[in-house]
């Protein structure tokens, strides 16, 4: 529980819990004390071993970036309040914005029908446009940086590594940032880049919110790269109606690209239109189309750096913790590697060669989670649909596929955080003999220090999991968290396949458990 004696930054910050993790550092929920308002901190982290230069570097730009996003004022761009200095840190004040990613609902409830993609498209060209007019590019427009409310509201985050035309570089030549899924041609060729890059990566965008995926995401970086470079995308499971955008948008050369005015309206006539006797939401193919329950790997997989003479450093980013924040879905994702992550730099081969080639309409999309609150008076925001069960002192759900599970369990021994996951792991290693400890980090949990572990194992026959298959090969994440006299285990267990794509939710899951006065 968070106290008045909590430590405040800049003798005025409060940090309530965590909300988003990833290479840039961590994003809280926050209360301003002074206007008694909540509010998003953005922590900047420094990785291990980044050489002094480097961390100047790094340090000045936050600073920028906390100066170019405070330059705008829009309706669809979250809002920067303060940037104060703690600890030789920069730390951002933010809005906090209590919605989930497109990311997020994509993977979790399929692809959006295409008027509400189209209206968010509008919503998001809209705050480029009022960014570009100021001078200001994005250059990470992608599905993990769009917030979607569920009165429809669409919002833009994360400029962390937004650049204002005229500012003096502050990396060194010929370096690019951003997702190489949703990297506009230029920017990999370390062309000149400006708003059609940003234009480019929103038809990216677009183009995943209606089938998952980016249209160019191959599962690697580098194959991603030579893709988005020489392959045109392959529109059979896109809708009709979104074909002339989106083709206007995804074109190789800038200067062919659509302006923000054309996409615009063409977005506008697909809102508007409704052809007698179709359906607009059915693709132009005889296989009817699957509503994706994958996650956008493109927007959690990895940051590029690509530097002059065609060598990439693209660096994997560990995928963010979710609140219920705005911010926190991709805040803490700007191009840098967190803590464990490592740069892996490569060349481009010599085949990759340039291809020369209003108001919004309110949609209700399903809830992510739902809050369940136990009979002992602690709460868990539980994933939505779920089938739950409770047992003495134990209380757990089970995705309906029977793939993923989260539980809770009450143990009521007087024995430390450290010591619970010790127990967890002998229990496990018991069932699975090829355990294998992925991770061990000491965390804060709503204010209070708490120990989890990852590890990861094959399901053996003796288990005393019914959920769990023998022979699957699962992920799982163990937290413990002492609370007075009770203290609690959170698990949460997916196949390893599914991992990636679940660790967004299971991070909003396990951060919501809240223990009762």
């Amino acid at each position: 529980m968070v106290s008045d004696s909590t430590p405040l930054i800049a003798r005025r910050y409060q940090l309530l819990r965590e909300l988003g993790r990833g290479g840039m550092g961590v994003v809280w929920e926050g209360r301003d004390t002074l206007l008694n308002r909540q509010i998003a901190v953005k922590e900047v982290l420094l990785p291990d071993g980044l050489p002094r230069a480097e961390q100047e570097n790094l340090l000045l730009r936050t600073a920028r970036e906390a100066r170019t996003a405070a330059r705008l004022n829009h309706p669809s761009v979250v809002a920067v309040y303060d940037v104060v200095e703690e600890d030789g840190r920069p730390w951002i004040i933010m809005e906090l914005v209590s919605h989930p990613s497109v990311e997020q609902v994509v993977a979790t409830t399929g692809a959006l029908p295409i008027r509400q993609a189209a209206d968010v498209g509008r919503q998001v060209l809209s705050a480029l446009r009022a960014a570009h007019e100021t001078g200001i590019l994005h250059r990470d427009v992608k599905p993990s940086n769009i917030l979607l409310g569920d009165d429809g509201r669409a919002v833009l985050t994360d400029f962390g590594i937004a650049t204002a035309e005229g500012d003096s570089s502050l990396t060194r030549t010929g370096m690019v940032t951003g997702s190489p899924s949703f990297l506009a041609p230029e920017r990999v060729r370390a062309a000149e880049a400006g708003p059609p890059s940003d234009l480019w990566s929103l038809g990216a965008t677009l183009y995943a919110t209606l089938v998952g995926r980016s249209p160019f995401e191959r599962g690697d970086a580098m194959a991603t790269l030579n893709a988005l470079l020489t392959e045109e995308p392959d529109y059979r499971r896109i809708p009709p109606a979104m074909h002339p955008v989106l083709k206007g948008l995804l074109r190789k050369e800038p200067h062919e690209r659509l302006t923000a005015e054309e996409a615009d309206r063409l977005l506008a006539e697909v809102i508007a239109s409704r052809p007698a006797g179709a359906d607009m939401d059915v693709p132009d193919e005889t296989t009817p189309r699957r509503r994706s329950s994958r996650t956008l790997l493109a927007g959690a997989a990895a940051a590029v750096l690509v530097l002059a003479g065609g060598t990439v450093a693209y660096l994997n980013l560990v995928p963010p913790a979710e609140g219920t924040s705005a911010i926190a879905q991709r805040a803490a994702t700007s191009p840098l590697p967190s803590a464990r992550a490592t740069v892996t730099a490569t060349t481009l081969p010599a085949a990759v060669t340039p291809s020369a080639t209003p108001t919004p309409s309110p949609t209700r999309t399903a809830p992510l989670t739902r809050t369940w609150t136990s009979r002992e008076g602690w709460t868990i925001a539980r994933p939505y649909g779920w089938r739950g069960a409770r047992k003495e002192a134990y209380t757990e759900w089970t995705r309906r596929d029977g793939a993923a599970h989260l539980g809770v369990e009450s143990v009521y021994v007087q024995r430390g955080a450290a010591q619970l996951i010790d127990d967890a792991e002998t229990l496990l290693r018991q069932g699975a003999p090829d355990l294998r400890v992925a991770g061990r980090r000491s965390v804060m949990h709503r204010g209070v220090k708490a120990v989890e572990c990852e590890f990861v194992y094959t399901a053996g026959p003796g288990t005393d999991t019914p959920w769990a298959r023998p022979g699957v090969r699962y992920r799982e994440l163990r937290r413990a968290v002492v609370a007075g006299d009770t203290s609690y285990i959170l698990s949460w267990t997916v196949a390893e396949a599914q991992w990636r794509r679940s660790a967004t939710l299971m991070r909003q899951v396990i951060g919501s458990f809240t223990v009762g006065a």
